[in-house]
């Protein structure tokens, strides 16, 4: 079940960043027409990028840590902190609570959401099993 306490946790979808209009995950910044009323500083962001997007296709290459939130243009700005090695897909979905594999399951028609703590949580673990080398700080202490 979705925490509401904070910090919230959420799940944004990236697309191709040379479209018109997109930005890169890098780049810090997400912004989207549905984006939750309870977002605040401190929440933190699953960064997924779908199959356009070249080098992270289909993959969770890191998270974000919002910085700023400005409800009334519906953006949202983070630090960006990249896994050793983006997670792929099939991986979130087996790792994730039942509740949100179904709405990982539809990406295609949500670009941004709030995910359980329990979810992830999960996900970073999984980098952890992955990673060859120490975590920073932040992120440990995340977990």
């Amino acid at each position: 079940m979705t925490n509401d306490e904070s910090p919230r946790c959420y799940f944004a979808v990236y697309a191709d960043p040379t479209t018109p209009g997109h930005v890169t995950i890098e780049g810090g910044q997400f912004g989207n027409r549905a984006m939750p009323k309870n977002m605040d500083v401190g929440d933190m962001v699953l960064l997924y990028c779908t199959s356009s997007y070249v080098g992270y296709a289909k993959s969770v290459p890191g998270i974000g840590l919002v910085t700023a939130v400005d409800h009334g243009i519906k953006d949202f700005w983070y630090d960006y902190l990249a896994f050793e090695e983006p997670v792929p897909l099939e991986f979130v979905r087996m790792t994730v609570t039942e509740e949100d594999r179904l709405r990982v399951a539809n990406i295609r028609h949500e670009w941004l959401f709030q995910i359980s703590r329990e979810s992830f949580s999960a996900v970073m673990q999984a980098t952890k099993l992955r990673s060859r080398g120490a975590k920073s700080k932040t992120v440990q202490k995340l977990l």
